[in-house]
């Protein structure tokens, strides 16, 4: 039987796993993604919880209790990633579902049988979802690689047990190992296996939350708010030297690709630091990602030209303590509003179109959008 030894770490582990996401991802930072990520820690807290009752209480009950729960949030984790991706279906439904028929499933067998090969189809069902938590990790892209790669790591070692319960299955039947010497081996790999598995995907789902793009949203409101009270007001001036300039690195998966976590965050940080040292005191900047700003400058147009222009220069000169080997440069969006009007929200989207033109025309370069009447 399963001794308490191994129980004892999965049970705090899991228990503080739930605690921390809650109080530092969940509730600073609600979304759906969190949501997900939130109730999959508590499940498998939930589960250990029930693994420690077999001391009490059903042993044979409990365990297979414990044991579907310990592996049950693995598709709530995969609907959180997908949630955090923008995709329009979490499937959460085959979370929920999957939730319930594993420990219903594992808790009939006690009865009526079967637990073993139970057992092991629940299992590799689970490495099925690992299997798509690792593909939509790796969808994340470049950018997000280091904060993926606890739980991308910890993933490929799930799929691997999953094939370790064939071949212990397969062992089994033949007769090469006693049954309940094999499931014991199974239950004692899925306690370890799972108390590491806890500990990397609270690390990724952490660090998810707070690098994800919608992680500043405090500072975006407020700037929002600040660019919009502005706008109002030069609308109602008939003030027109206002434009929304979106600002961005040319390729930054590439650049991602291409170097070190450290070598990356110096080209953001130089990157930052070239807007700053251009830029005048009265303008409003709010940065969207490492890679990317949004400014509102109360400028003419030739100024706003002569401050873009300088802004690229800056930006794809080498610094003075850099040794990238890759040609750094940016495209900028620009949007007037003599040509798009005082709304936000208009600004916004033109300037981005007009940042992707730039891109696609090969960088280095601003576009602004124009008037319909030039």
């Amino acid at each position: 039987m399963i001794t308490t030894t191994l129980i004892m770490p999965v049970i705090a582990v899991s228990t503080a796993a739930t605690i921390i996401f809650i109080g530092l991802g969940f509730l600073p930072r609600p979304s759906r993604a969190t949501l997900y990520w939130s109730a999959a820690f508590s499940i498998a807290m939930v589960g250990a919880y029930v693994w420690l009752a077999q001391d009490f209480v059903a042993p044979v009950q409990m365990r297979a209790l414990g044991s579907a729960l310990t592996i049950a949030p693995m598709p709530l984790l995969w609907s959180g990633l997908r949630s955090y991706r923008g995709l329009a279906r979490g499937y959460a439904w085959i979370s929920i579902a999957w939730a319930v028929v594993a420990p219903t499933t594992l808790l009939a067998t006690t009865y009526l049988g079967g637990y073993d090969v139970a057992f092991r189809v629940v299992f590799c069902t689970a490495g099925v979802f690992a299997v798509l938590i690792s593909i939509d990790l790796v969808q994340l892209g470049p950018r997000q690689r280091d904060e993926a790669l606890p739980l991308l790591a910890v993933s490929a070692g799930f799929i691997v047990l999953a094939v370790v319960t064939v071949v212990n299955g397969f062992f089994a039947m033949r007769g090469v190992v006693p049954e309940p010497d094999s499931l014991e081996f199974l239950r004692s790999l899925n306690l370890i296996g799972m108390t590491v598995y806890v500990i990397c995907a609270l690390v990724t789902t952490l660090l998810l939350t707070y690098t994800g793009e919608d992680a500043p949203r405090a500072s975006r409101r407020s700037f929002e708010e600040t660019a919009r009270g502005r706008l109002d007001r030069a609308r109602a001036q008939g003030d027109q030297s206002w434009s929304l300039l979106d600002i961005r690195l040319d390729d930054p998966d590439d650049i991602r690709l291409a170097s070190s976590t450290a070598a990356y965050n110096t080209v953001t940080h130089k990157f930052a630091r070239d807007l700053d040292s251009v830029l005048p005191a009265d303008v409003d900047i709010e940065r969207i990602r490492p890679d990317c700003f949004l400014v509102l400058v109360p400028r003419a147009q030739g100024s706003v030209r002569e401050l873009a222009t300088e802004l690229l220069e800056r930006i794809s000169a080498p610094g003075s303590s850099d040794a990238f080997p890759i040609r750094v440069s940016a495209s900028i969006g620009w949007a007037p509003v003599t040509a798009v009007g005082y709304d936000f929200d208009v600004l916004a989207a033109s300037a981005s179109e007009a940042a992707e033109r730039a891109h696609d025309r090969g960088g280095d370069r601003w576009e602004r959008v124009r008037d319909e009447a030039e």
